[in-house]
């Protein structure tokens, strides 16, 4: 019988992200003879049928939020009570306990319904200890082994500790996440890291290069660059908005994609932007797509890739659709980001936020395009080698079996057990 997978991702804000895009590679992958695999959502996601074409059954979630903003950050008494390390503690942890009532313990005990329903053997959450605690909760009061991903450099407390240790195992996206959270006690029985792949499938674009462009009104010849992720300030569009600015009039032909929804908490970010292109005058250069399902196609259309997140990337999951693809793949040097491209050979690095150095890198790319292309060549060669989907296929599959198995035989051994048997 096969091992019956609850996927959590409980991302929100209204758009796709890589998380939840890396789980349909995933599921696209499973052997269907030795996983069965389901998915929990907390909002309703555009990619859902996907999910349906592939036969997963989705369950949502309807999760309570504590509003960050209150009336108290209004009052100076507020903030002067706060600067007391006592009162600052207590404030926290009154937070916490009120998180856990209202929004966490509600959560579990939806997600416990759905694992019963789902008749999961083992859940895998996707988005962490401290944004995933419900579902070690729910894990917890269902008896049912969790595997917590983590996919993002998060603050973690003696909470977070001590739901690590609960866990059957934890899946570190980068070496720099994992050392991330073992410096701060975030550790399992079980900790490993694994990288996301890209079902080589999926990458195959539907339609031609020159058709794509001739869609968006970008000449053949015409240099082009893109920029893919949900509009949000920390993925750091506006710093690519910038150095194409600084290259417009030594390349006056060049264009810019800019791929992505905006984000729930990216609606003034995506408004300063646009304003911002309108006074550097490259409205007619700089695309703005909004969200897209057809990223293959845009992503073999152009010939420079470009991540600019200003703060440190977990992973980045369109560098390696760029690498995959055979692009060159121009990204901030920071996070897990140096575990994807190595400077000058398979790609190019920068510092975030810094938009004279990508400026600079573009300049270069468009300066010498057959030196580009081979960077690209040898991106593809590498990075179908190191990212393969049966790679990460058969790694998340051999943490699945070892959390059922551990689990069973803890199970077996345990009194409550022992005493049914005999």
């Amino acid at each position: 019988m096969p091992i019956r997978v609850l996927i959590v991702e409980a991302s929100s804000g209204g758009v796709v992200g890589g998380s939840l895009t890396g789980f349909v590679h995933l599921v696209r992958g499973l052997d269907r003879g030795r996983f069965e695999p389901a998915m929990a959502l907390y909002e309703q996601k555009s990619i859902e049928p996907e999910l349906a074409a592939l036969g997963v059954p989705v369950f949502h979630v309807s999760r309570k939020r504590i509003p960050k903003e209150h009336a108290l950050l209004d009052s100076p008494g507020y903030h002067r009570a706060r600067e007391h390390g006592a009162i600052r503690g207590s404030l926290r942890g009154a937070r916490q306990v009120a998180r856990l009532l209202v929004e966490e313990l509600p959560a579990a005990v939806q997600l416990v319904r759905i694992a019963r329903a789902s008749r999961a053997d083992v859940i895998h959450l996707g988005n962490g200890v401290r944004a995933n605690f419900d579902g070690i909760l729910a894990g917890m009061m269902a008896r049912i082994p969790v595997v917590c991903h983590v996919k993002g450099f998060e603050k973690y407390g003696p909470r977070e500790q001590w739901g690590a240790k609960r866990l059957a195992s934890l899946v570190f996206m980068t070496e720099a996440i994992a050392a991330h959270c073992r410096d701060r006690g975030i550790v399992a029985p079980d900790n490993r890291v694994i990288y996301d792949a890209v079902d080589s499938a999926w990458l195959v674009p539907a339609k031609s290069r020159e058709g794509v462009r001739a869609e968006l009104g970008v000449g053949a010849d015409d240099p082009l660059i893109l920029i893919s992720g949900n509009i949000q300030e920390w993925k750091g569009q506006a710093v690519l908005v910038e150095a194409m600015g600084r290259i417009a009039a030594k390349h006056p032909r060049a264009r810019c994609l800019v791929a992505g929804g905006v984000h729930r908490a990216g609606a003034e970010y995506a408004d300063a932007m646009r304003r911002r292109i309108a006074e550097l005058g490259l409205g007619e250069r700089i695309h703005l797509l909004g969200f897209r399902d057809d990223m293959p196609d845009l992503i073999h259309a152009v010939d420079i890739v470009v991540h600019a997140s200003v703060r440190p990337e977990p992973f980045g999951r369109v560098i390696l659709e760029g690498l995959l693809a055979g692009k060159l793949v121009i990204a901030t040097d920071a996070g897990g980001v140096r575990e994807l491209i190595e400077n000058e050979a398979t790609g190019y690095l920068v510092p975030p936020g810094d938009d004279a150095a990508l400026a600079a890198c573009l300049e270069r790319a468009l300066a010498a395009p057959e030196l580009a292309e081979e960077i690209g060549r040898r991106a593809k060669l590498w990075a179908t080698e190191q990212f393969s989907l049966d790679r990460h296929v058969a790694e998340m599959g051999a943490v699945y079996e070892r959390a059922v198995a551990v689990h069973g035989a803890a199970r077996r051994e345990s009194p409550a057990v022992r005493s049914e048997i005999t």
